[in-house]
């Protein structure tokens, strides 16, 4: 309802219209003169005054139309407009702010804003339209919460301005608005499910993601941030090269890469994820392509799961089967060893009986020998003159004799070293013995590995509760490598034994002047199933099995090593251990 303003013709006119009547009543003649007089004076200007009024009018017409055709529009819109005076009371307002409040248009002409509204809209709507009132800046954008004639509330969201009079005095304030209670609704609704999904995710053990098409992290739940380590500030907008290795980082990459392309998402895909104290942890995921509002990507999201306990449950159980496999290869090699054993010993038991017979002939007939040498001279036999067998045979008997000895030793260490009762941590062992074992074990490899090999036995060593076999196995593990590492034979490998008493504990080094070992490689050749051997038949359980016997035994086994300047194995048994 809009003040009807009417179109009313200038004061002039009227004025021109009550000279006409004037000059048409009778009067005194000198009355008449004198009138006539005047008139003739003002004829002029009242016909110029007579000609702006009729402009005055034309002008207050264009208004009058141009008042009704915007007075017709603003009734029409879909949009409530509405004005009010400085204290908030309705002096004008449309069909739909009379629609939206309830209230006939009668109710309404009046009405101040705190009828409407609750106390707490109304003190904002107060400090909205100061601020405009002080400062003449319109406000966009304000939201009301109207309250309608039967109790209801509605949201309008409309915007503020100053109103001025024709001489620019502040009057009040007037602006147009819409309905947007069911918009704000909407939204409150999708806050709610949002944050109800949002608590959630955050309650979960599964740890929930969501990253760029570039990888960093823009939504992540408390499970995420309490894996990786790191708190939610540093770890929102993070990179996923950040927390995981290069082979790792392309791995993400090319699944990444084959979601986006397909749109298939992709299920139980292992990370090796990288915390923020260097840990290394494993975690099972989901990925699936996130799209926006329009379908285009935007990024990607998953739920996964710590599965670092499982990932080394299955590797403790691959390593049991293979020290199963391994246990039952010795078995079988103790069969094998014990039944080569009495095939060789038998031979070589006749040859151990034989020898010092033919040796004991061979003396005794060497008078005989001698006389027919000094009548005759030197003769052939077998072959080769005496003067040359007489030197030589003591020394070929003694070969055969110490060789026939040997075999008998390599036997009886093949015996020990497959020997199946290999627990028993009670036995008094002497560690210059377990090292001479090994190294009678492995003299074929050492004397094809290295022209330049050394031992040196410390002495005296006491004697020290363990297993004699088992700490062989640690040595003949370490001399292995030491000659596998060898580019050849003229590099050469040292080993000793010792006191150390500032660590409290007998010490052997393995020392080889080999390849090295590169830092990278260096900190994980005690891990199962590690190998830089695997194309050679490397298994990777040597290190790791020679590593936990020697933490049995109470002890440490640590390597030093440079590349292409050699390594160095060094074992340390406590001094605890010893009787």
């Amino acid at each position: 309802m809009y003040p009807k303003y009417e179109c009313r013709e200038s004061f002039y006119f009227n004025l021109n219209v009550g000279l006409n009547k004037i000059s048409q009543h009778t009067l005194h003649p000198s009355d008449n003169i004198i009138i006539m007089q005047r008139y003739r004076k003002t004829k002029k200007p009242v016909h110029r005054l007579k000609k702006e009024s009729n402009q005055v009018g034309q002008v207050q017409e264009l208004l009058c139309g141009s008042e009704d055709k915007y007075r017709t529009i603003l009734q029409n819109i879909a949009e409530l407009y509405y004005e009010v005076d400085l204290t908030g009371n309705l002096i004008a307002f449309n069909d739909s702010m009379s629609k939206i409040l309830g209230y006939s248009k009668d109710e309404l002409v009046g009405m101040n804003n705190r009828q409407y509204m609750d106390e707490e809209t109304a003190k904002k709507v107060y400090q909205m339209f100061n601020m405009v009132y002080r400062t003449g800046i319109p406000a966009k954008a304000f939201d009301w919460a109207l309250i309608r004639r039967d109790g209801a509330k509605r949201i309008v969201e409309t915007s503020v301005s100053l109103m001025h009079d024709s001489k620019g005095q502040a009057i009040g304030f007037y602006g147009i608005g819409r309905d947007v209670t069911e918009r704000k609704q909407a939204e409150a609704a999708l806050r709610e499910s949002e944050e109800r999904y949002r608590t959630i995710l955050h309650s979960i053990e599964e740890f929930y993601y969501e990253v760029d098409l570039a990888g960093n992290l823009t939504f992540f739940n408390d499970a995420m941030a309490k894996f990786s380590g790191y708190s939610k500030e540093e770890l929102m907008g993070m990179n996923n090269r950040t927390y995981t290795s290069e082979e790792t980082a392309k791995k993400c990459y090319q699944t990444f890469n084959l979601v986006y392309r397909t749109g298939i998402p992709t299920k139980e895909f292992d990370w090796e994820f990288i915390r923020k104290d260097g840990t290394k942890r494993f975690f099972e995921t989901s990925v699936s392509l996130m799209r926006g509002s329009t379908g285009q990507p935007i990024g990607f999201y998953g739920i996964g799961r710590d599965i670092t306990e499982r990932k080394q449950a299955e590797e403790q159980a691959r390593l049991h089967q293979q020290q199963m496999m391994q246990a039952s290869k010795m078995v079988a090699l103790g069969t094998l060893v014990s039944s080569v054993a009495h095939e060789i010993n038998n031979p070589n038991n006749f040859i151990m009986l034989n020898a010092p017979l033919l040796l004991e002939a061979w003396e005794s007939s060497q008078p005989i020998l001698e006389e027919y040498y000094e009548t005759n001279g030197d003769f052939i036999i077998g072959g080769m003159k005496y003067t040359e067998m007489h030197k030589n045979i003591p020394t070929l008997f003694s070969g055969i004799l110490d060789g026939s000895k040997r075999i008998k030793q390599i036997i009886e260490d093949l015996r020990d070293f497959v020997r199946r009762d290999t627990s028993d941590m009670s036995q008094s062992v002497d560690i210059n013995a377990v090292l001479k074992s090994a190294v009678t074990l492995l003299s074929n490899m050492i004397m094809k590995s290295t022209n330049h090999f050394s031992i040196e036995y410390g002495n005296p060593l006491p004697l020290f509760k363990g297993n004699f076999q088992r700490l062989e196995q640690v040595i003949i593990n370490l001399v292995q490598n030491a000659c596998q590492a060898l580019p050849d034979n003229r590099k050469a490998i040292f080993v000793s034994t010792s006191y150390d008493e500032k660590k409290h504990g007998i010490v052997v080094n393995v020392e080889d002047e080999g390849t090295g070992i590169p830092s990278e490689i260096l900190s994980h050749i005690t891990e199962p199933f590690y190998t830089t051997k695997a194309n050679s038949g490397g298994l990777g359980l040597g290190l790791s099995i020679s590593s936990k016997i020697v933490k049995e035994h109470g002890g440490t086994l640590t390597f030093t090593s440079e590349s292409g300047k050699g390594t160095k194995a060094e074992i340390v048994l406590p001094t605890y251990q010893v009787s």
